[in-house]
Protein backbone atom coordinates (compact mmCIF):
# COMPACT_ATOMS: atom_id res chain seq x y z
CA UNK A 1 0.00 0.00 0.00
CA UNK A 2 1.40 3.34 -1.13
CA UNK A 3 1.36 5.99 1.98
CA UNK A 4 0.78 9.67 1.22
CA UNK A 5 2.44 11.74 3.99
CA UNK A 6 0.81 15.37 3.80
CA UNK A 7 2.43 18.47 3.94
CA UNK A 8 -0.34 20.93 5.51
CA UNK A 9 -1.01 24.51 4.84
CA UNK A 10 -2.66 26.93 5.93
CA UNK A 11 -6.41 25.36 4.89
CA UNK A 12 -5.61 22.85 2.56
CA UNK A 13 -3.27 20.09 2.19
CA UNK A 14 -0.47 19.20 -0.11
CA UNK A 15 0.45 15.65 -0.42
CA UNK A 16 3.94 14.79 -1.35
CA UNK A 17 2.49 11.76 -3.78
CA UNK A 18 1.69 14.78 -6.04
CA UNK A 19 4.76 15.11 -7.34
CA UNK A 20 4.39 11.12 -8.56
CA UNK A 21 1.20 11.41 -9.96
CA UNK A 22 3.08 14.87 -11.97
CA UNK A 23 6.02 12.37 -13.18
CA UNK A 24 3.74 9.62 -14.86
CA UNK A 25 1.64 12.60 -16.46
CA UNK A 26 4.78 13.58 -17.58
CA UNK A 27 6.76 11.05 -19.01
CA UNK A 28 3.14 9.87 -20.89
CA UNK A 29 2.78 13.06 -21.84
CA UNK A 30 6.58 12.85 -23.77
CA UNK A 31 5.56 9.65 -24.90
CA UNK A 32 2.71 10.70 -27.12
CA UNK A 33 4.72 13.37 -28.52
CA UNK A 34 7.56 11.52 -29.56
CA UNK A 35 4.91 9.19 -31.41
CA UNK A 36 3.59 12.74 -33.08
CA UNK A 37 7.09 13.89 -34.12
CA UNK A 38 8.47 10.62 -35.07
CA UNK A 39 8.46 10.70 -38.52
CA UNK A 40 8.16 14.93 -38.93
CA UNK A 41 12.17 15.16 -39.20
CA UNK A 42 13.11 12.76 -41.44
CA UNK A 43 9.95 12.94 -43.86
CA UNK A 44 12.17 12.25 -46.88
CA UNK A 45 13.49 9.41 -45.99
CA UNK A 46 10.97 8.04 -44.35
CA UNK A 47 8.74 8.76 -48.31
CA UNK A 48 11.36 6.26 -49.50
CA UNK A 49 11.40 3.81 -46.79
CA UNK A 50 7.90 3.60 -47.29
CA UNK A 51 7.37 3.87 -50.95
CA UNK A 52 4.81 7.13 -51.04
CA UNK A 53 5.68 11.04 -51.48
CA UNK A 54 6.62 13.50 -48.68
CA UNK A 55 2.65 14.48 -48.57
CA UNK A 56 1.74 10.69 -47.51
CA UNK A 57 4.56 11.26 -44.50
CA UNK A 58 3.31 14.72 -43.54
CA UNK A 59 -0.48 13.32 -43.17
CA UNK A 60 0.95 10.70 -40.56
CA UNK A 61 1.74 13.12 -38.53
CA UNK A 62 -1.50 15.74 -39.13
CA UNK A 63 -3.19 12.63 -38.12
CA UNK A 64 -2.72 13.63 -34.40
CA UNK A 65 -4.34 17.24 -35.67
CA UNK A 66 -7.33 15.47 -37.35
CA UNK A 67 -7.92 12.68 -34.54
CA UNK A 68 -8.48 15.38 -31.97
CA UNK A 69 -11.32 16.84 -33.42
CA UNK A 70 -13.87 14.12 -32.98
CA UNK A 71 -12.74 12.52 -29.79
CA UNK A 72 -11.59 16.05 -27.89
CA UNK A 73 -15.09 16.29 -25.92
CA UNK A 74 -15.32 12.52 -25.66
CA UNK A 75 -11.74 12.48 -23.58
CA UNK A 76 -12.75 15.36 -21.42
CA UNK A 77 -16.17 13.86 -20.57
CA UNK A 78 -14.12 10.68 -19.56
CA UNK A 79 -11.34 12.42 -17.47
CA UNK A 80 -14.11 14.53 -15.97
CA UNK A 81 -16.08 11.17 -14.83
CA UNK A 82 -13.77 8.68 -14.29
CA UNK A 83 -11.05 10.99 -13.35
CA UNK A 84 -6.83 10.65 -13.63
CA UNK A 85 -6.43 7.23 -13.02
CA UNK A 86 -8.84 5.23 -16.09
CA UNK A 87 -10.06 8.54 -17.87
CA UNK A 88 -6.89 9.87 -18.98
CA UNK A 89 -5.63 5.71 -18.89
CA UNK A 90 -7.50 5.45 -21.79
CA UNK A 91 -5.48 6.95 -23.76
CA UNK A 92 -2.30 5.36 -22.12
CA UNK A 93 -3.43 2.16 -23.30
CA UNK A 94 -3.80 3.33 -26.87
CA UNK A 95 -0.77 5.20 -26.98
CA UNK A 96 0.97 2.16 -25.63
CA UNK A 97 -0.32 -0.55 -27.59
CA UNK A 98 -0.28 1.12 -30.77
CA UNK A 99 2.92 2.66 -30.12
CA UNK A 100 4.43 -0.73 -30.28
CA UNK A 101 2.42 -2.64 -32.84
CA UNK A 102 3.83 0.63 -35.03
CA UNK A 103 6.98 -1.05 -35.38
CA UNK A 104 5.72 -4.38 -36.78
CA UNK A 105 5.27 -4.06 -40.94
CA UNK A 106 6.74 -0.56 -40.68
CA UNK A 107 7.36 -0.21 -45.03
CA UNK A 108 3.66 -0.70 -44.78
CA UNK A 109 2.15 2.87 -45.10
CA UNK A 110 -1.44 1.65 -44.47
CA UNK A 111 0.03 -0.33 -41.60
CA UNK A 112 1.67 2.76 -39.70
CA UNK A 113 -1.24 5.28 -40.78
CA UNK A 114 -3.95 3.16 -39.20
CA UNK A 115 -1.22 2.77 -36.07
CA UNK A 116 -0.76 6.36 -35.98
CA UNK A 117 -4.65 7.01 -35.47
CA UNK A 118 -4.82 4.55 -32.73
CA UNK A 119 -1.83 6.53 -31.11
CA UNK A 120 -4.09 9.73 -32.41
CA UNK A 121 -6.95 8.74 -30.50
CA UNK A 122 -5.30 8.27 -27.60
CA UNK A 123 -3.96 11.65 -27.62
CA UNK A 124 -6.63 14.10 -26.35
CA UNK A 125 -6.76 11.89 -23.49
CA UNK A 126 -3.30 12.50 -22.32
CA UNK A 127 -3.14 16.84 -23.31
CA UNK A 128 -6.79 17.52 -21.96
CA UNK A 129 -5.61 16.32 -18.34
CA UNK A 130 -2.68 18.89 -17.68
CA UNK A 131 -4.80 21.49 -15.54
CA UNK A 132 -6.45 18.49 -14.43
CA UNK A 133 -3.40 17.07 -12.61
CA UNK A 134 -2.50 20.61 -11.17
CA UNK A 135 -6.48 21.18 -9.73
CA UNK A 136 -6.72 17.90 -8.21
CA UNK A 137 -3.20 17.86 -6.67
CA UNK A 138 -1.72 21.07 -6.17
CA UNK A 139 -2.09 23.93 -3.72
CA UNK A 140 -3.23 27.33 -5.37
CA UNK A 141 0.49 28.56 -5.17
CA UNK A 142 1.96 25.88 -7.42
CA UNK A 143 -0.95 25.44 -10.18
CA UNK A 144 0.72 27.16 -12.90
CA UNK A 145 4.32 25.35 -12.20
CA UNK A 146 2.23 21.95 -12.53
CA UNK A 147 0.40 22.98 -15.32
CA UNK A 148 3.83 24.32 -16.92
CA UNK A 149 6.01 21.15 -15.90
CA UNK A 150 2.66 19.19 -17.09
CA UNK A 151 3.01 21.26 -20.53
CA UNK A 152 6.67 20.87 -20.58
CA UNK A 153 6.20 16.77 -21.00
CA UNK A 154 4.50 17.71 -24.63
CA UNK A 155 7.99 19.93 -25.44
CA UNK A 156 10.18 17.01 -23.81
CA UNK A 157 8.75 14.23 -26.49
CA UNK A 158 8.28 17.30 -29.32
CA UNK A 159 12.33 17.66 -28.95
CA UNK A 160 13.12 13.95 -28.33
CA UNK A 161 10.90 13.00 -31.93
CA UNK A 162 12.73 16.35 -33.52
CA UNK A 163 16.38 14.58 -32.84
CA UNK A 164 16.51 11.57 -32.05
CA UNK A 165 14.53 10.12 -34.41
CA UNK A 166 16.83 11.63 -37.30
CA UNK A 167 20.21 10.25 -35.62
CA UNK A 168 18.48 6.81 -34.64
CA UNK A 169 17.31 7.00 -37.94
CA UNK A 170 20.71 7.28 -39.65
CA UNK A 171 23.08 5.44 -37.17
CA UNK A 172 20.58 2.11 -37.32
CA UNK A 173 17.55 2.03 -39.09
CA UNK A 174 13.72 2.97 -38.97
CA UNK A 175 12.93 -1.22 -37.39
CA UNK A 176 15.44 0.25 -34.28
CA UNK A 177 13.76 3.49 -34.34
CA UNK A 178 10.36 2.67 -34.17
CA UNK A 179 10.94 -0.09 -31.71
CA UNK A 180 12.91 1.82 -29.30
CA UNK A 181 10.17 3.81 -29.05
CA UNK A 182 7.23 0.75 -29.13
CA UNK A 183 9.21 -0.34 -25.80
CA UNK A 184 9.84 3.11 -24.60
CA UNK A 185 5.86 3.85 -24.67
CA UNK A 186 4.81 0.67 -23.57
CA UNK A 187 6.77 0.86 -20.66
CA UNK A 188 5.51 3.99 -19.73
CA UNK A 189 1.97 3.06 -20.10
CA UNK A 190 2.39 0.43 -17.66
CA UNK A 191 3.79 2.45 -15.43
CA UNK A 192 1.43 5.01 -15.40
CA UNK A 193 -1.53 2.64 -14.52
CA UNK A 194 0.25 1.36 -11.86
CA UNK A 195 1.04 4.47 -9.73
CA UNK A 196 -1.50 7.45 -10.73
CA UNK A 197 -4.13 8.31 -8.10
CA UNK A 198 -7.41 9.92 -8.47
CA UNK A 199 -7.15 12.18 -6.50
CA UNK A 200 -5.31 12.96 -2.91
CA UNK A 201 -7.13 11.94 0.75
CA UNK A 202 -8.13 15.88 1.17
CA UNK A 203 -8.03 18.68 -1.44
CA UNK A 204 -4.90 21.07 -1.90
CA UNK A 205 -6.83 24.20 -2.85
CA UNK A 206 -10.43 25.42 -3.33
CA UNK A 207 -10.93 24.72 -6.59
CA UNK A 208 -10.77 20.92 -5.95
CA UNK A 209 -13.34 20.78 -3.56
CA UNK A 210 -15.91 22.31 -5.30
CA UNK A 211 -19.16 21.20 -7.38
CA UNK A 212 -18.22 21.77 -10.80
CA UNK A 213 -20.96 22.05 -13.65
CA UNK A 214 -21.53 19.16 -16.22
CA UNK A 215 -19.20 19.08 -19.27
CA UNK A 216 -21.77 19.89 -21.52
CA UNK A 217 -23.30 22.74 -19.39
CA UNK A 218 -19.70 23.77 -19.27
CA UNK A 219 -18.67 23.98 -22.92
CA UNK A 220 -21.97 26.40 -23.11
CA UNK A 221 -20.58 28.71 -20.83
CA UNK A 222 -17.24 28.85 -22.23
CA UNK A 223 -18.83 31.05 -25.04
CA UNK A 224 -20.44 33.08 -23.33
CA UNK A 225 -17.17 34.32 -21.39
CA UNK A 226 -15.39 37.22 -23.68
CA UNK A 227 -11.96 36.81 -21.90
CA UNK A 228 -12.13 32.99 -23.09
CA UNK A 229 -13.07 33.89 -26.55
CA UNK A 230 -10.06 36.61 -26.79
CA UNK A 231 -7.80 33.65 -25.44
CA UNK A 232 -9.37 31.17 -27.48
CA UNK A 233 -8.51 33.41 -30.67
CA UNK A 234 -4.44 33.65 -29.17
CA UNK A 235 -4.69 29.93 -28.61
CA UNK A 236 -5.82 28.91 -32.00
CA UNK A 237 -2.91 30.99 -33.13
CA UNK A 238 -0.27 30.25 -31.22
CA UNK A 239 -0.62 26.23 -30.63
CA UNK A 240 -1.69 26.46 -34.56
CA UNK A 241 1.60 28.14 -35.48
CA UNK A 242 3.36 25.36 -32.94
CA UNK A 243 1.80 22.14 -34.42
CA UNK A 244 1.86 23.53 -38.33
CA UNK A 245 5.54 24.54 -37.98
CA UNK A 246 6.48 21.01 -36.30
CA UNK A 247 4.50 18.93 -38.85
CA UNK A 248 6.38 21.00 -41.84
CA UNK A 249 9.61 22.03 -40.06
CA UNK A 250 11.66 20.44 -42.93
CA UNK A 251 10.31 22.30 -45.40
CA UNK A 252 9.78 25.37 -43.68
CA UNK A 253 13.33 25.55 -43.07
CA UNK A 254 14.33 24.71 -46.89
CA UNK A 255 17.72 27.68 -46.37
CA UNK A 256 19.00 24.91 -44.65
CA UNK A 257 20.86 21.57 -45.97
CA UNK A 258 20.04 18.44 -44.16
CA UNK A 259 17.37 17.04 -41.89
CA UNK A 260 19.21 16.55 -38.88
CA UNK A 261 20.12 20.53 -38.18
CA UNK A 262 16.27 21.16 -39.18
CA UNK A 263 16.07 18.46 -36.43
CA UNK A 264 18.15 20.35 -33.96
CA UNK A 265 16.75 23.74 -34.92
CA UNK A 266 12.91 22.26 -33.65
CA UNK A 267 14.70 20.71 -30.84
CA UNK A 268 16.40 24.25 -29.89
CA UNK A 269 13.22 26.16 -30.01
CA UNK A 270 11.49 23.67 -28.26
CA UNK A 271 14.19 23.13 -25.58
CA UNK A 272 13.16 27.09 -25.16
CA UNK A 273 9.97 26.62 -24.43
CA UNK A 274 10.72 23.76 -21.62
CA UNK A 275 13.02 26.69 -19.55
CA UNK A 276 10.27 29.35 -20.23
CA UNK A 277 7.61 26.78 -19.19
CA UNK A 278 9.11 26.55 -15.59
CA UNK A 279 10.56 30.28 -15.44
CA UNK A 280 7.90 32.21 -16.84
CA UNK A 281 4.84 29.33 -15.42
CA UNK A 282 6.50 30.56 -12.10
CA UNK A 283 6.62 33.93 -12.25
CA UNK A 284 3.10 34.39 -13.32
CA UNK A 285 2.05 31.85 -9.86
CA UNK A 286 4.54 34.16 -8.32
CA UNK A 287 2.77 37.77 -9.25
CA UNK A 288 -0.66 36.27 -9.89
CA UNK A 289 -0.78 37.72 -12.90
CA UNK A 290 -1.35 35.94 -16.73
CA UNK A 291 -2.08 39.08 -18.90
CA UNK A 292 1.41 40.15 -19.38
CA UNK A 293 3.01 36.72 -19.92
CA UNK A 294 0.34 36.54 -22.80
CA UNK A 295 1.14 39.77 -24.29
CA UNK A 296 4.59 38.96 -24.44
CA UNK A 297 4.05 35.50 -26.09
CA UNK A 298 1.88 37.01 -29.40
CA UNK A 299 3.49 40.56 -29.71
CA UNK A 300 6.97 39.13 -29.92
CA UNK A 301 5.97 36.47 -32.17
CA UNK A 302 5.48 38.75 -34.67
CA UNK A 303 9.36 40.12 -35.43
CA UNK A 304 10.76 36.49 -34.39
CA UNK A 305 8.90 34.50 -36.92
CA UNK A 306 9.68 37.57 -39.92
CA UNK A 307 13.50 37.48 -38.84
CA UNK A 308 13.57 33.16 -38.89
CA UNK A 309 11.93 33.00 -41.80
CA UNK A 310 14.88 35.48 -43.93
CA UNK A 311 17.87 34.82 -41.61
CA UNK A 312 20.26 32.40 -43.41
CA UNK A 313 23.18 32.39 -40.68
CA UNK A 314 22.60 29.17 -39.11
CA UNK A 315 23.95 30.51 -35.71
CA UNK A 316 21.12 33.67 -35.90
CA UNK A 317 18.52 31.18 -36.80
CA UNK A 318 19.53 28.80 -33.27
CA UNK A 319 19.57 31.87 -30.88
CA UNK A 320 15.99 32.77 -32.60
CA UNK A 321 14.71 29.62 -32.26
CA UNK A 322 15.28 29.40 -28.55
CA UNK A 323 14.27 33.21 -28.06
CA UNK A 324 11.03 31.78 -29.87
CA UNK A 325 10.43 28.98 -27.94
CA UNK A 326 11.08 30.73 -24.76
CA UNK A 327 8.48 33.29 -25.14
CA UNK A 328 5.70 31.74 -27.27
CA UNK A 329 5.91 28.08 -26.20
CA UNK A 330 5.90 28.81 -22.86
CA UNK A 331 3.26 30.74 -22.70
CA UNK A 332 0.79 27.70 -23.46
CA UNK A 333 0.27 26.77 -19.57
CA UNK A 334 0.05 30.24 -18.56
CA UNK A 335 -3.11 30.48 -20.93
CA UNK A 336 -4.49 26.95 -19.93
CA UNK A 337 -4.49 27.79 -16.41
CA UNK A 338 -6.02 31.62 -17.21
CA UNK A 339 -8.75 30.14 -18.94
CA UNK A 340 -9.69 27.54 -16.30
CA UNK A 341 -9.45 30.46 -13.65
CA UNK A 342 -11.99 32.74 -15.65
CA UNK A 343 -14.13 30.09 -16.13
CA UNK A 344 -14.48 28.35 -13.11
CA UNK A 345 -16.93 26.38 -12.40
CA UNK A 346 -16.54 24.97 -15.75
CA UNK A 347 -14.12 21.59 -15.28
CA UNK A 348 -10.59 22.22 -15.93
CA UNK A 349 -10.18 19.35 -18.53
CA UNK A 350 -12.96 21.05 -20.47
CA UNK A 351 -11.62 24.24 -20.63
CA UNK A 352 -8.23 22.82 -21.55
CA UNK A 353 -9.93 20.85 -24.03
CA UNK A 354 -11.42 23.31 -25.94
CA UNK A 355 -8.49 25.69 -25.99
CA UNK A 356 -6.30 22.56 -27.11
CA UNK A 357 -8.80 21.87 -29.76
CA UNK A 358 -8.62 25.14 -31.03
CA UNK A 359 -4.62 24.64 -31.45
CA UNK A 360 -5.53 21.05 -33.46
CA UNK A 361 -7.72 22.63 -36.03
CA UNK A 362 -5.62 25.87 -36.50
CA UNK A 363 -2.72 23.61 -36.67
CA UNK A 364 -4.37 21.60 -39.93
CA UNK A 365 -5.33 24.28 -41.30
CA UNK A 366 -1.94 26.56 -40.97
CA UNK A 367 -0.51 22.92 -42.73
CA UNK A 368 -1.88 24.04 -46.07
CA UNK A 369 0.05 27.25 -45.89
CA UNK A 370 2.68 27.23 -48.43
CA UNK A 371 6.34 26.78 -47.01
CA UNK A 372 7.38 29.82 -48.58
CA UNK A 373 4.42 32.26 -47.17
CA UNK A 374 3.93 30.55 -44.39
CA UNK A 375 6.06 32.79 -41.29
CA UNK A 376 4.65 35.71 -42.89
CA UNK A 377 1.17 34.79 -42.57
CA UNK A 378 1.44 33.91 -39.05
CA UNK A 379 3.46 37.15 -38.74
CA UNK A 380 0.61 39.15 -39.54
CA UNK A 381 -1.68 36.63 -37.45
CA UNK A 382 0.54 36.97 -34.52
CA UNK A 383 -0.07 40.91 -34.94
CA UNK A 384 -3.65 40.19 -34.88
CA UNK A 385 -3.76 38.25 -31.70
CA UNK A 386 -1.23 40.57 -29.64
CA UNK A 387 -4.14 43.70 -30.36
CA UNK A 388 -7.02 40.72 -29.11
CA UNK A 389 -4.61 40.34 -26.23
CA UNK A 390 -4.49 43.76 -24.91
CA UNK A 391 -8.02 43.56 -24.29
CA UNK A 392 -7.80 40.98 -21.70
CA UNK A 393 -8.77 41.72 -18.04
CA UNK A 394 -6.31 40.82 -15.22
CA UNK A 395 -7.81 38.91 -12.33
CA UNK A 396 -6.03 38.02 -9.39
CA UNK A 397 -8.99 36.55 -7.17
CA UNK A 398 -11.23 34.37 -8.96
CA UNK A 399 -14.70 33.76 -7.19
CA UNK A 400 -15.77 30.45 -6.23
Amino acid sequence: MIIMNETVSSEYKAYPYRWIVLIMYVLIGIVTQIFWLTFAPITDATATHMGVTAFHIEQLTATFLYAYIPINFLASYLIDKWGLRWGVGVGVILTGVFGLLRAFNNTNFLWVLLMQIGIAIGQPFVLNASTKVAATWFTENEKTMATGLGTMSVLLGSIIGMVVSPILFEAYSMNVLLLSYGIFGIGISVLYIMFVRQKPPSPPNPYAEKTKVLMWDGVKKLFLSKDFLILLTCIFIGLGAFNALSTKIESIFDQIPDSETVGFVGGVMILGGIFGAVVLSGLSDKTKKRKPFLLLAMGSAVPLVLLLEFTQNIVIIFILGFIFGFLLVSALPVGLTYGAEITYPVPEETSTGVLMLAGQISGILFVFIVAQWFMVVMSILFLGGTILAIFLKEREHYEL
